[in-house]
């Protein structure tokens, strides 16, 4: 092999980690019982649901706006909603059930209001009563803040759904906070979930491969601490700033998949390196960390690279679990190049102790059956070529109608008592009633109670109502119909003239120094259908525009569409440069790698492919709805709109770690003298059971996160999954060996290197001596 300056550093490091073997494990140790014991279970605690907004937007600024002036609106105003199946509005036995609920609510330190149909006057009631006059809604405000009351509104959802049940009735409180708090309990109980489905696989996987107990239980254990540490290191980052609940579903997927793949090559190799000479153990230790330690410490390098291209999306949450990707895999990056090669010379040869299954019949290198699969392949490479790639053009075909869309209820669980709120409000009072367009019009204070304003409000609500399915249009006008100019002036400054039930109701809709009013446009469509999008579209675009009394006030148009259509869109603008840094980086790794010109543009153009069929096959699961009885997700048509952007970093990191496995391997063939056709052939058939074995475990992994984690979760782990099987077959048995057949000798070229000039092929003799 030729002299590899960054491998001979490794194999260097690697028996100066021999000899100080037993420190490197205790510090290992301290940093596991540390990060891991004291640090990690508190990470939960710290995490929010927040960081799906777009800084600086037109609905960020709405948010913020309501947030601010109206104390009515404020992030802990939540809604209230009763169905009662036995008694209709008014009767005694819903204003008895109703009342325990209020009370019941009331009793919660938490609460400090509950505004009801009970509290409201007669003209008003009305409005708080929907669907058969069977369903009430209120308005509940808490005292703790927003990230606070998350960590609350499960266990109170919980105690509001036993007092509800106990009276024959259905209750539920909504809002952002307890979505989010929501998501957050089910996403605890997804990982519970998710572990206890993949970790038999995994113990199978790695007993079939290592055939004995010490060996499968090194990569289990490189995982656990590593994950220990890195969650514990998220701790510190969670107690700075606000950071998403998926980085924990983000950091676990990856880190348990990844810890056991670098774990699993670096053990195959170690075994390989003592059967060559059992008893110089620091030799073996060394010459494993210069070659798999190579390959870990590139893949690491290009993964955490790729991770950090997504530190410039302007969404916080994506941000979050790129950094929860990047602290994970740099835990595991050190572990690999520091735990394992301690761990592994403290054991020696008792790595292969206590067999389970009898050893593998070593077959001689040229004779195994991934030896002569390749062969059979790179004997017919045109066939299997474009073979190949036609069925991943057909796979990637239906990616051409990928729609993504912003997280919703909808991602919880069915019977989920937050999303059967949501769905019994939607029934109540229209589809649209939870999920207004919100239209924000901030002037000079006082500015909405002069004539001309209140003249403009009427205008424009007009013009709202004119527009293709808008069901309704409410302001604080709405609530003072019939009175001119002046007498709602008189009304709202002089307050004591209404009644303060009504005033609460106006205030929803006017800020209290009457400069900042909220118009919500409710439509009978829902949230994210393309209809809705439309919809918001004109409203920014042509009305509010072709209004020329607005050009005094700032003017911004929020509500859960806006915000997810402005989500969306920062993504879809962030994902051109997140795919030319991450090609870029994938070609300097490989360039760096395999100081060929050739090998970078391959690999790049197969993660394109596999990319493609990918994205491909999530369509046709979750947007066309075949997989809806397999996964149980449910009617919801759109691609979670960060699932994209976070599985393009992830697919090429993993594809390229498959790659610098295989083509390092390759390549010491290669430098070794043997021709071009048999090192593809030989490195294949030392490294295709590590990789067989490595892609059973991450599609395990990932997997487990499809059946047991939220709707996002599961569309990224089963992206994952269905792009490590990809490329764990089709690329890397089919494609690498048909395209490398076919390049021959210019698989190695690079400028000034003279390797393509008069390059002797040795015989196997002389190799072998």
């Amino acid at each position: 092999m030729e002299g590899d300056m960054i491998s001979r550093i490794l194999e260097r490091w690697g028996r100066f980690v021999h000899r100080t073997r037993w420190i490197v494990l205790a510090a290992w140790v301290v940093l596991a019982a540390v990060f891991g014991g004291l640090y990690a279970g508190k990470l939960g605690p710290l995490l929010t649901g927040g960081g799906w907004s777009v800084p600086d937007s037109g609905s960020y600024m709405a948010y913020r706006t309501i947030a601010e002036k109206f104390e009515s609106r404020s992030d802990t105003s939540l809604t209230l909603v009763v169905k009662d199946p036995r008694h209709e509005a008014g009767s005694e036995g819903f204003t008895r059930n109703l009342q325990a609920i209020r009370d019941a609510l009331l009793g919660e330190e938490a609460v400090a209001s509950v505004y009801s149909r009970l509290d409201a006057p007669e003209p008003l009631k009305a409005q708080f009563t929907g669907g058969a006059g069977n369903v009430a809604i209120g308005f509940v405000e808490l005292n703790i803040d927003e990230g606070f009351a998350q960590k609350e509104l499960p266990g109170i959802q919980s105690r509001l759904a036993e007092t509800a049940e106990a009276l024959g009735v259905e209750a539920a409180i909504l809002g952002a906070p307890a979505m989010w708090g929501e998501v957050s309990k089910v996403s605890q109980e997804g990982l519970s979930r998710a572990h206890l489905y993949a970790i038999p696989v995994i113990l199978i996987v790695l007993f079939l491969v290592f055939r004995s107990v010490v060996s499968s239980f090194m990569p289990l254990a490189l995982a656990g601490s590593s994950l220990a540490v890195a969650l514990g290191i998220l701790y510190f980052f969670a107690r700075q700033a606000e950071h998403s609940v998926f980085i924990m579903e983000a950091s676990m997927m990856l880190g348990i998949g990844l810890g056991i793949d670098f774990a699993l090559i670096f053990v195959s190799r170690f075994r390989e390196e003592l059967a060559q000479d059992s008893r110089n153990i620091a030799r073996a230790v060394g010459r494993t960390v210069g070659t798999a330690g190579h390959a870990i410490l590139f893949s690491g390098l290009t993964i955490m690279g790729a991770m950090c291209a997504l530190l410039t999306v302007e969404i916080a949450a994506v941000r979050s679990m790129a950094l929860g990707v990047i602290v994970t895999v740099f835990v595991l990056l050190l572990a690999g190049l520091s735990l394992l090669p301690a761990a592994a010379a403290i054991l020696g040869t008792k790595i292969n102790a206590w067999r389970i299954l009898p050893a593998k019949t070593a077959s001689g290198s040229g004779s195994g059956r991934w030896y002569r699969l390749t062969h059979a392949i790179m004997r017919r490479p045109v066939p299997g070529l474009a073979g190949s790639v036609i069925a991943l053009v057909l796979l990637a075909w239906p990616a051409l109608e990928l729609r993504t869309s912003a997280a919703d209820v909808r991602m919880l669980p069915e019977d989920s008592p937050v999303r059967r709120g949501v769905e019994t409000l939607q029934e109540a009072f229209g589809l649209g009633t939870a999920s207004p367009v919100q239209i924000v019009l901030e002037g000079e204070p006082g500015a909405w109670l002069a004539p001309d304003g209140q003249a403009l409000l009427e205008r424009l609500a007009g013009r709202l109502e004119s527009l293709d399915g808008v069901d309704a249009v409410t302001h604080y006008l709405t609530h003072l119909q019939g009175m001119d100019a002046d007498t709602v002036r008189t009304l709202l400054t002089d307050r004591d003239r209404l009644d303060p039930a009504v005033l609460r109701m106006i205030h929803r809709y006017i800020s209290a120094d009457h400069g900042t009013v909220i118009v919500d446009v409710v439509s009978h469509r829902h949230a994210f259908s393309g209809e809705m999008q439309e919809l918001v579209l004109k409203i920014r675009d042509e009305v509010l525009p072709a209004e020329a009394g607005l050009g005094a006030f700032n003017v911004y148009v929020g509500g859960q569409t806006a915000e997810g259509m402005d989500v969306s869109d920062s993504l879809r603008r962030s994902l051109v440069p997140v795919i030319l840094f991450t090609m870029g980086l994938t070609f300097a790794v490989l360039l760096a790698t395999f100081r060929s010109l050739v090998l970078p543009f391959k690999a790049i153009l197969l993660n394109l492919l596999s990319l493609g069929a990918t994205y491909g096959v999530l369509v046709v699961t979750f947007e066309w709805g075949w997989g809806r009885e397999l996964f149980g997700f449910g009617d919801f048509g759109h691609i979670q709109n960060f699932v994209p952007i976070l599985l393009l970093g992830l697919l090429f990191s993993l594809s390229t770690d498959y790659e610098v496995f295989l083509l390092t391997r390759v390549k010491e063939e290669y430098d070794g003298g043997r021709s071009n056709e048999e090192s593809v052939a030989h490195g294949l058939e030392r490294t295709a059971p590590m990789i067989s074995g490595a892609a059973a475990i991450m599609v395990a992994v990932f997997i487990s996160f499809a059946f047991a984690g939220i709707l996002p979760m599961q569309q990224l782990g089963f992206g994952m999954a269905v792009a490590i099987a990809l490329d764990a077959t089709i690329v890397r048995l089919v494609l690498v060996p048909s395209a490398m057949k076919l390049l021959g000798d210019w698989n190695w070229w690079f400028p000034g290197s003279g390797r393509l000039r008069g390059r002797t092929v040795q015989p196997a003799a002389a190799r072998d001596n």
